[in-house]
């Protein structure tokens, strides 16, 4: 089978920086075959600039600045001038262990009906330092496991949490997303995009979950997750009901566990009100 072509996408907004050292863990891997699509939506030039000496060195990068602020067409953008077999988004905060893609490709070259490779992701700081995880990030296994899809999919939905991994952690196959990036049963998720795609792939295959860590997840005071707030909970009820249509919370029990998950989560915050009384009365009928 060879080493098929892998796209590692980077939707870039404003962080030279850390998209420095981004970059740098992707020219870094061990794997041998990669391209590296990086799709500028920043408002001021500091990126192309900062990119300026990797252009001129590195043919595998192909550099896109927009005209305009493409906000999440720029993720659709990076996925269609993907030319590989496979995909891998890295955000321009985040960071590749040196043996990522080679770790997670040989999985879907050796095993059959993969669709999506994760793995543990370590929590590191705005300086690189280890922290603890949180409770999304936290090792799910400790060893690595083959998993069917939609039990890793229902592991997220259950506990109202992403743990299966933010878009630099996931590898999958391009021809298997066969909605765009973030879209799910044609609603466009905005918040939980990830989950979205994940779920999309995850009701077509097997899932693989690898122990150690491949990636590490930058948290700082600029990150979506932090300015976004609560908000980032608004999508989740949709998605869980609209995941019951490919196999997901497949039993009451499951459903009713989800539900109580996110109104636990919400349950104190008068904007999720309506949200609670939906909950309730579906919560009665599954009774």
């Amino acid at each position: 089978m060879g080493n098929p072509l892998v796209s590692v996408v980077i939707p870039a907004y404003n962080r030279p920086d850390t998209l420095k050292i981004a970059l740098d863990s992707v020219l870094a891997q061990t794997y041998p075959n990669i391209e590296i699509i990086i799709c500028d939506d920043s408002t001021d030039d500091r990126v192309q600039e900062m990119l300026g000496p990797y252009l001129g060195s590195n043919s595998i990068i192909k550099y896109y600045k927009n005209e305009r602020n493409l906000f999440l067409e720029n993720w659709h953008k990076c996925f269609d001038l993907a030319s590989g077999e496979y995909i891998n988004y890295l955000m321009d905060d985040d960071v590749y262990h040196k043996e990522k893609i080679a770790k997670m490709v040989y999985f879907f070259k050796e095993f059959e009906n993969i669709t999506l490779v994760t793995s543990y992701r370590q929590t590191i700081d705005a300086y690189d330092q280890l922290l603890p995880p949180i409770d999304a990030t936290a090792r799910i296994y400790e060893e690595t496991r083959i998993l069917d899809g939609k039990m890793l999919g229902n592991l997220a939905l259950t506990h109202c949490l992403n743990v299966i991994g933010e878009p630099t952690t996931v590898l999958f196959r391009k021809k298997d997303l066969t909605e765009r990036y973030g879209v799910y049963k044609e609603k466009q998720y905005s918040l939980i995009n990830d989950i979205a795609a994940w779920l999309s792939l995850l009701s077509k295959g097997k899932a693989v979950y690898i122990s150690e860590a491949l990636s590490y997840f930058r948290r700082h005071p600029n990150q979506n997750n932090n300015t976004l707030g609560l908000k980032a909970f608004s999508e989740w009820l949709d998605i869980m009901v609209a995941s019951r249509e490919d196999g997901f919370l497949d039993t009451n029990e499951l459903f009713k566990t989800a539900l109580h998950s996110y109104r636990e989560r919400v349950k104190n915050y008068h904007e999720f009100a309506e949200d609670i009384k939906k909950i309730d009365i579906m919560l009665t009928t599954l009774d």
